[in-house]
């Protein structure tokens, strides 16, 4: 088995009532040169919190996520969110606010402060957004609608192409 050494680019940071931001370390600074061209980007951090022996695993498990119509039902956790998983990788599509420095501000991601941020990469629409219909378990089709209007995307057109 091969093994691999993943070093942090940066950490996320979540100041108390102010913007979440990512944190890029000195030595990557030159990384993120005209990044600010870039509107929207991938976020992949390491999920730490859940970094450990007995979570670095493969297996069944019922998701958090709790639909009052429709229960969740058990799934392998790979073809879940759930931070329970070999390499707990998290991966986050986060709209770039501004950049100061090396702080990249962002509109919100999903990760803990402290977070430590294993890579970034701009988002592409021409090839990184599904083009047909997306394929989901009736559980989890509520949360197309829980999330803000301004993020949310519809997936029934006619072209199947996600639209706002």
């Amino acid at each position: 088995m091969h093994t691999f050494t993943i070093r942090p680019i940066g950490f996320v940071r979540k100041p108390d009532r102010s913007e979440p931001y990512i944190e890029i370390l000195p030595e990557f600074e030159t990384g993120i040169y005209r990044l600010e061209t870039i509107s929207h980007m991938f976020v992949l951090w390491w999920i730490h919190e859940a970094d450990t022996p007995e979570r670095r695993c493969t297996g069944l498990i019922i998701p958090r996520v709790r639909n009052p119509v429709v229960p969740p039902q058990k799934m392998g956790n790979l073809a879940t969110r759930s931070p329970n998983r070999p390499n707990p990788i998290g991966l986050t599509v986060v709209k770039i606010v501004r950049i100061d420095g090396t702080s990249i501000f962002v509109d919100e991601i999903d990760a803990f402060d402290g977070t430590p941020v294993i890579d970034i990469k701009p988002y592409l629409p021409n090839g990184d957004r599904v083009n047909k219909e997306v394929a989901l378990p009736k559980w989890f089709e509520h949360l197309l609608e829980s999330r803000p209007a301004d993020r949310r995307l519809s997936f029934g057109g006619e072209s199947g192409e996600p639209q706002e």
